[in-house]
């Protein structure tokens, strides 16, 4: 009788709903090609001390020492040096640098209207999970006509069996170095695109089909988008990076020891590619 009464005369109290997880805004820089992004809240830029900033370092000082082990390596496939491009290559390296743990396995289908670099920016961001502010991405063109460029040399070998194919395929990498309340975190994404788009529903005919490296080169000034959604299909591969102790050491000293093991390391790289 009483909760009766209680419920005719006071409404149900309703709880003030509370987010669980509010984003921290966050702030971003990449280097010149694009393969390098740093990631940090406000606070953690004001107390960005010398040892946070050596963790980022060896971002910079792996990133050489695999160009260096890939453009030094013959494709047997081609018989030409490999390419930064090349997704197996840049696999086989980070398998094998025991630096690098792969946490994540993605296979999806990005999907845009646009061309030129608002394209390019929609898929970064897509495969980075993250919203940039700038209008485009400098490094994108860039990026993706060394993609084109590994597809294409891929294209020029005829009659490849299956693990040649491998040897030829073209993709990118990105190391993202985050700083999040001064607790720094270190990850890498290896991606790889089919640049032919594909159909989604029965009704896409051939024509509206588009090769992505293609749409990415267009100026978005002279050539304007139709607005016909298109689909790519990729592979998304993310790993955690381990820092490697005895190359921050000697990144602080960049004595002859420090360019020895640099050099030791880049010989150790390259000798993982055609496992």
């Amino acid at each position: 009788m009483f909760s009766k009464w209680f419920s005719k005369t006071a409404p149900p109290i309703q709880a003030t709903q509370q987010p669980i997880y509010t984003p921290i805004t966050k702030h971003y820089v990449f280097n010149e090609t694009g393969n390098i992004m740093l990631c940090a809240t406000a606070d953690s830029i004001q107390s960005f001390d010398v040892d946070l900033k050596s963790a980022f370092v060896d971002i910079s000082v792996f990133f050489a020492a695999m160009t260096k082990a890939v453009t030094s390596t013959i494709n047997p496939v081609t018989g030409k040096p490999f390419s930064i491009f090349n997704y197996q290559a840049v696999k086989n390296i980070l398998a094998g640098s025991g630096l690098f743990i792969e946490t994540n396995v993605e296979e999806g289908t990005f999907s845009h209207d646009g061309v030129g670099n608002s394209l390019g920016k929609a898929l970064f961001q897509h495969i980075l999970n993250r919203e940039f502010s700038e209008k485009q991405l400098p490094f994108a063109k860039s990026m993706f006509n060394g993609m084109q460029y590994q597809s294409t040399r891929a294209a020029e070998q005829s009659s490849m069996s299956e693990e040649q194919k491998k040897l030829c395929r073209s993709g990118s990498i990105f190391f993202i170095g985050e700083l999040l309340m001064g607790v720094p975190q270190t990850s890498a994404i290896l991606l790889s695109i089919e640049p032919q788009s594909v159909a989604d529903t029965p009704s896409d005919t051939q024509s509206d089909w588009q090769d992505l490296f293609s749409l990415v080169g267009l100026d978005e000034t002279r050539h304007q988008a139709k607005h016909i959604v298109r689909h790519w299909k990729f592979k998304k591969r993310t790993y955690l990076f381990v820092p490697p102790q005895f190359i921050a050491h000697g990144v602080a000293g960049l004595g002859d020891l420090a360019n020895a093991d640099f050099e030791e390391y880049s010989r150790t790289l390259a000798q993982s590619i055609s496992k």
